[in-house]
């Protein structure tokens, strides 16, 4: 009775131990990435552009400058509309997720600007894809942003 007690509770042992191995640990190094990938982002500001023209811009130096310039009528042709939106924000380009887009479209339409279309943009940064939950036309505080940061380079 023993003996059948212990071997049981070796296979059983046995069997932990090997269920063990098949999952093993996730690295650092892993975690770390997961991390990055996703990560919250309380709220970004910035100009809102289509990724077609965005592609071109995030490429050259004066890439801000580029999207303040970037009007409503090119925001709302169809071609730009349908390849979706997303920030420009201290010189990186965040494409929005669908609603994201959406929303921004909205938005665009909306607005009385013709250029420099300034956002806040709340959501969750996943990859580099930024998953809109808010979006609303910024401030007068942009401007003294813009302002502040042209000071400085004089």
């Amino acid at each position: 009775m023993k003996q059948t007690l212990f071997v049981v509770a070796m296979a059983c042992l046995f069997a932990l131990a090997a269920g063990a191995q098949d999952k093993p640990e996730m690295k650092k190094e892993e975690m770390t990435k997961m991390a990055k990938k996703t990560m919250a982002v309380s709220t970004m500001k910035g100009y809102v552009v289509d990724q077609m023209c965005a592609k071109g811009m995030a490429k050259k130096e004066n890439a801000m400058e580029k999207a303040a310039a970037h009007t409503k009528a090119c925001a709302l042709e169809e071609n730009c509309a349908e390849s979706g939106y997303g920030l420009f924000s201290d010189g990186k380009y965040y494409p929005f997720d669908e609603a994201g887009s959406k929303k921004a479209h909205e938005l665009i339409e909306k607005t009385s600007k013709k250029k420099e279309i300034m956002v806040e943009v709340s959501g969750t940064l996943d990859g580099m894809t930024l998953a809109v939950a808010h979006i609303k036309e910024a401030g007068a505080e942009m401007k003294e942003m813009k302002m502040e940061k042209e000071m400085k380079k004089n």
